[in-house]
């Protein structure tokens, strides 16, 4: 390889999740190679090389910094941070500088971009790179440059942190739109990752998210997380969200076996719900089907108390109740209850939903699912072989449904492993739907709660019925009295039903005891407009 300035050999130490013993992992890296020589000296990159694990066909990842297009450096702390972590990670990974625009005027640095795509597959080789397997990552101008990459130099996947799709203002740059990302919509089929602070002052949010549904309504696959923060998120802010959704990407489009990652793809609804840990919706590898909302820091949310109040001087650990959830009209999404489920996980839940992880709405696409899929999210979540067996508390596992997803839930009343149940605006009375009837009444054996939305509702006549007929179990009669059948489940956190859906779970799977006087001691204190039936408690 030619135009070598500098090469130095890293020795990294850590421990492995998976091992027992510490593992020695050895990384070159390989500074200031020239790209191009045709242009100055600008055009150079920095090559991180594992030397561990196989050196052919390896994936790649190119890094361009940001910086207004006018500043910045493959130098800035973060990016050689970022270069070596993914060299960690078994990735080659390019750090590259490009030139600026008081050197070379747009659209140079896209010229130089491509150029650098170009340069790592012609010394794919030598590299140990396969050329097919090469993803972009920048943030802000880089993130633009990144996206450039993707739609115009023919990589693998493209990320970009706070990535201006457009330049939002009249002038010679706004002019030609073959410069933006804006201008290629629905012209490639490369995946795209985009992460995006909902403060960003510099990069406006709606513009972002302009370009994000266009493209998705093209057809292009863009994984979207929108984070709480400025125009620092991706880079030096809300990296526990960013740097995750990063590795599921990059391992799901490089085809890199990263057993450290279990999921696919991950999304922040609703900025992370209300509670302490702050939560997302995954995509795991082994239930496609599903969503898994989950709190980020799994093992922070199983953390009870603080260092030095227990005698041996470490915090205790309680693992997580599961809430196993069903959709309205049986269907496979759980796009419109998203915000509800994530406030629940946010709080110290695993919540496991029937229907694969939406970006964006896509009803157009929704199917019926069956019922057997309770039993197939109960068989997973339960399973040792489960990425989160060793969290959560198989025996206090909760199951809920909304309208035709009530009954999927009533269909498998009898599985032992739910401890309770919570029928949402849904009700048998007389009717057959998803498998479930009166009988399925029958087959409780543990408290349920419905809640319902007034004599609008369409299931408040069937859940009156059930509540009657239910004679073995303690039963609660919510009823939110306006809010008709849809409920508040897509208000921000779900609304006032989403708290009472808490309320439900956090007495009946982590005993606070404090929460009876809401069900059956007629304490309403911050549920205007619900009233409240009970009976079978003793």
């Amino acid at each position: 390889m030619k135009h070598l300035l500098t090469t130095t050999t890293l020795l990294l130490l850590l421990t492995l999740p998976v091992a027992t013993q510490t593992q020695e992992k050895q990384i070159t890296v390989t500074e200031n190679v020239a790209y191009r020589t045709d242009v100055g000296p600008s055009t150079v990159l920095d090559v991180a090389q594992p030397m561990f694990g196989p050196q052919t066909n390896r994936p790649a990842i190119l890094i361009i910094h940001g910086g207004g297009w006018s500043a910045g450096s493959k130098n800035d702390m973060v990016y050689r941070t970022l270069m070596i972590d993914y060299a960690m990670k078994g990735y080659v990974v390019c750090n590259m500088n490009y030139r600026l625009v008081q050197e070379a005027p747009l659209p140079a640095c896209i010229e130089d971009v491509q150029a650098a795509v170009r340069w790592i597959k012609s010394n794919a080789q030598k590299l140990g790179i396969d050329p097919q397997r090469i993803g972009t990552y920048g943030h802000s101008a880089g993130g633009h440059l990144s996206l450039m990459a993707g739609l115009t130099a023919g990589v693998a996947c493209a990320a970009g942190g706070a990535p201006p799709t457009e330049i939002g203002r009249a002038g010679e740059w706004a002019d030609h739109k073959e410069w933006w990302p804006i201008g290629y919509i629905g012209k490639t089929a490369t995946p795209f990752l985009v992460l995006q602070g909902g403060e960003d002052p510099t990069v406006r949010p709606n513009l972002t998210e302009d370009w994000v549904v266009k493209m998705q309504r093209a057809g292009t696959s863009v994984d979207y997380v929108k984070v709480h923060g400025n125009h620092g998120v991706a880079f030096d802010q809300q990296l526990e969200f960013t740097r995750p959704a990063m590795d599921a990407f990059y391992a799901r489009h490089l085809k890199h076996d990263d057993p450290t990652v279990s999921f696919e793809q991950l999304k922040v609804p609703d900025y992370g719900g209300s509670g302490r840990h702050k939560a997302v919706a995954v995509r795991e590898k082994s239930l496609p089907d599903f969503v898994v909302y989950r709190p980020m820091n799994i093992d922070a949310a199983m953390t009870v108390g603080r260092p030095g109040m227990f005698a041996t001087g470490q915090p205790k650990k309680e693992k997580l109740p599961v809430l196993i959830f069903c959709n309205g009209g049986c269907m496979d999404t759980s796009i419109g209850y998203e915000n509800m489920l994530t406030d629940i996980a946010s709080y110290g839940y695993v919540v496991v939903a029937i229907g694969e992880l939406q970006m964006l709405a896509q009803h157009e696409k929704d199917q019926h699912t069956p019922s057997s899929m309770v039993k197939l999210a109960l068989d997973w979540i339960c399973d040792p072989a489960s990425p989160y067996y060793n969290y959560i508390d198989t025996e206090k596992i909760a199951a809920a449904g909304h309208s035709c997803g009530g009954a999927q839930v009533l269909a498998n009343a009898a599985d032992p492993r739910l401890k309770t149940y919570l029928i949402l605006n849904a009700g048998m009375g007389k009717m057959t739907m998803a498998d479930a009837s009166a009988k399925s009444l029958k087959n409780l054996h543990g408290p349920i709660l419905y809640l319902v939305g007034g004599t609008s509702d369409v299931a408040w006549q069937n859940a009156q019925q059930d509540y009657k007929a239910i004679k073995r179990v303690p039963v609660v009669l919510a009823d939110n009295t306006q809010s008709g059948h849809g409920g508040t489940y897509e208000q921000p956190n779900g609304g006032a039903n989403a708290r009472m859906v808490r309320a439900w779970l956090d007495w009946q799977l982590k005993g606070r005891q404090e929460n009876e006087r809401l069900f059956t001691g007629g304490d309403l204190t911050g549920y205007d407009g619900f009233t409240i039936q009970h009976k079978n408690y003793k």
